[in-house]
């Protein structure tokens, strides 16, 4: 197996619906010497199929190990998490407005020139309602008002956002085709990437193949005539990690996100090229009208019922630890914990009386009902992992223990993103686990407040008007002051029990003889073979 150097210049803010990707931070030990191969081939491995390859109708986190390759964004965060230019050459910016000035020498996969036209069409097909997209007023508000010269793209919205730069600055940007016709790229590529994505095998793999014409890398970055950067990179659908531990341990992997106890046999053996924190453990409860999860008390008593520590151990095989906020991917810009002092405790007299008290009494059998209703929940839940599948179970059992019904409905995940994103799911599924890992607080907010299906991403219908009056005043914050009014946010929606997260887990990717050169942020994208 090759050894290979890393040029970093990733975009840290990709959305993970589900924990499979490693956070920033943290560089490798492994040796940079020897001569640079020509022409070299990188195996990488990705834990699941990223389904579509066109990121504003997927908000899947695997696709992400995709799009770092074939695509740029307008801006990239250092170790400090500062912003450096990309796409973009300089900005500036306020709590409601972006004003990028573009570079004018990124060349699309397809030979047409990148425009500042079309970097801002990238923002409006996202803000546009009619396109169905997931990025929306995730990425963009819908009420953005987005502008373009011929050398430079403005941003405003009607309400402020201190984070804005984060989500808007790390957007994958696509070429005129590609918006065009989102279908030309769901297994393909058109960016302005060094590599282009040339073959795609579902379930398997997919191949990308180096641009030889790529000469307009950032300051420091790799271009295709750098020494050493590979010609072809193979990312290989490996959804078992022993699998993947142990072609990492043979050497027929190069690079690889591990977790739980397979990590532990490649300490030592094998570099930690990062390694970051990621939510792995949360679910949301239907505010949907006559869904019994609507209730409050019935939230808070559903939770009272559970052993969260418990279900943190499970879900991580013991590797993890209980979940403290929302934002914990690198870089964090806020550090608190909102969820231990607000999230209501194991209690499950208290929530048997809450119950009660709600008119889910028991009946002759154990099992509780209301006007002739039965209290069963529907429960979706993501088939990935054996952890994930009995950690449902669990839940289930312990919600069994006072008397409530569970029906599981566990899928893959591309199902259960189009379970829950389909009009009207809220009113029929009462329980969603979610885990979406973002860098900043704001940019999840989409999750939790807003419209649901299809006008927003509000899945479960929350709706608590203390929450978003918190929001809007943590919105025209900045600073501690800014991450203080977060922090109060997100305590009113765990004391609510509108989103209870659970569990965090750290995903180390490891490497085989990887060491940092040049900017310090791993990108796969710039990867030189030696």
């Amino acid at each position: 197996m090759k050894a290979y150097t890393l040029v970093g210049l990733a975009a840290v803010g990709a959305l993970a619906l589900s924990a499979c990707t490693g956070g920033g931070g943290g560089g490798a030990s492994g040796e940079s010497g020897g001569e640079p191969v020509i022409d070299g081939t990188l195996s990488y491995a990705i834990t699941r199929d990223p389904g579509m390859l066109f990121s504003p109708l997927n908000p899947s986190g695997a696709l992400g190990s995709v799009t770092q390759w074939a695509y740029e964004s307008l801006i990239y965060f250092d170790a400090d998490g500062q912003p450096q230019g990309w796409l973009a050459k300089s900005w500036e910016q306020t709590p409601t407005s972006l004003h990028f000035e573009v570079r004018d020498d990124a060349v699309c996969a397809d030979g047409t020139k990148l425009t500042a036209e079309t970097i801002a069409n990238n923002f409006r097909w996202i803000a546009d309602p009619a396109n169905n997209s997931t990025a929306i007023n995730l990425v963009v508000p819908s009420t953005a008002k987005i502008e373009n010269d011929d050398s430079s793209i403005t941003i405003t919205t009607v309400e402020p956002d201190p984070f804005m730069i984060t989500a808007i600055g790390s957007q994958a940007i696509y070429c005129q085709a590609a918006l065009d016709d989102p279908q030309s790229v769901s297994t393909a590529s058109n960016g302005t990437g060094m590599f282009n994505v040339t073959d795609v095998v579902t379930g398997d793999h997919l191949t990308l193949e180096r641009r030889d014409d790529y000469a307009w890398a950032p300051e420091g970055g790799a271009d295709s005539s750098t020494p050493g950067v590979p010609k072809t990179v193979e990312l290989k659908i490996i959804e078992n990690e022993s699998t993947r531990a142990n072609l990492l341990l043979s050497g027929e992997l190069n690079v690889a996100t591990i977790t739980g106890p397979d990590a532990d046999r490649l300490e030592g053996k094998v570099d930690v090229l990062n390694s970051g924190m990621l939510i792995t453990g949360g679910f949301l409860y239907s505010q949907a009208e006559g869904r019994p999860t609507a209730d409050k008390n019935v939230r808070i008593a559903l939770t009272k019922a559970l052993d969260l520590d418990e279900l943190m151990q499970v879900s991580t095989a013991g590797k993890g630890e209980r979940a403290q906020r929302l934002a914990t991917v690198d870089p964090q810009v806020c550090q608190y914990d909102a969820v231990g002092p607000n999230l209501p405790k194991t209690d499950v007299a208290g929530a048997e009386k809450l119950l009660d008290e709600a008119g889910w009494v028991k009946g002759a059998d154990g099992k509780r009902s209301k006007d002739g209703q039965p209290l069963v929940l529907e429960f979706a839940w993501q088939s990935k992992g054996a952890e994930i599948a009995s950690a449902a179970e669990m839940m289930a059992d312990q919600w069994g223990a006072i008397g409530v019904g569970v029906n599981h409905d566990g899928s893959d995940y591309g199902a259960f993103i189009e379970k829950i994103s389909t009009p009207g799911a809220a009113s029929k599924i009462d329980v969603m686990w979610l885990t979406a890992n973002y860098p900043v607080p704001s940019a999840l907010m989409v999750y939790y407040t807003g419209e649901a299906p299809p006008k927003g991403n509000n899945f479960a219908a929350l709706n608590n008007p203390k929450f978003d009056a918190l929001v809007e005043k943590a919105n025209n914050s900045t600073g501690a002051e800014g991450c203080k009014a977060w922090e109060a946010a997100e305590g009113e929606m765990y004391a609510s029990a509108d989103y209870v997260p659970f569990a965090m887990t750290s995903h180390p990717t490891f490497a085989q003889g990887i060491s940092e050169y040049g900017i310090k942020e791993f990108a796969p994208s710039t990867i030189l073979v030696k």
